[in-house]
């Protein structure tokens, strides 16, 4: 990772196919649009290695397309323990992720926050839903969540940012 990177950001579900490259891609567009990309590194893995190696799914890059995002190239890989220490904040997509992340990285300096931080106020949501076994409008409603959520969390970059 370039040097210049004052944050770096990890977001984490199981396979790394479906909700982190999603808030990955997300993540990335909000950075771009609020002129923070030059500054902010963001990746995404998942916590088993079911598909490392392998392109998001398909059904989520058509979500990510219908909603106006492009495909970056990215490919699955797995949770390093070495991610506890490159990264300044990892985010899991759902409790199991978190729990999971916190035992394999547990006394890492990173700080690890689940994405339902910063989902809206008016969400009755308490973690980011896999929509694997799901139709498309499972898919699009996660992007949807990913990206109401965004401000808060762009909020909490420029605070970090500024520190």
């Amino acid at each position: 990772m370039p040097a210049s990177f004052q944050l770096r950001l990890l977001f984490v579900c199981l396979g790394n196919i479906c909700r982190s490259p999603a808030a990955e891609i997300v993540c990335r567009a909000a950075l771009n649009k609020a002129g923070l990309a030059e500054r902010v590194m963001v990746d995404s893995c998942g916590t088993a290695s079911y598909h490392v190696g392998s392109k998001p799914d398909a059904r989520m890059l058509a979500a990510l397309q219908r909603a106006g995002y492009s495909y970056g190239g990215h490919r699955g890989r797995q949770l390093r323990k070495s991610d506890g220490e490159s990264f300044d904040l990892i985010i899991p997509q759902d409790e199991e992720n978190l729990d999971d992340v916190q035992r394999l990285l547990r006394g890492c300096k990173a700080q690890i926050r689940p994405m339902s931080v910063w989902f809206p106020q008016e969400s009755e949501l308490r973690e980011v839903p896999d929509p694997y076994y799901g139709d498309s409008a499972d898919f699009d409603s996660v992007v949807l969540l990913l990206e109401q959520s965004m401000p808060q969390l762009m909020a909490y970059v420029n605070e970090r940012l500024s520190e």
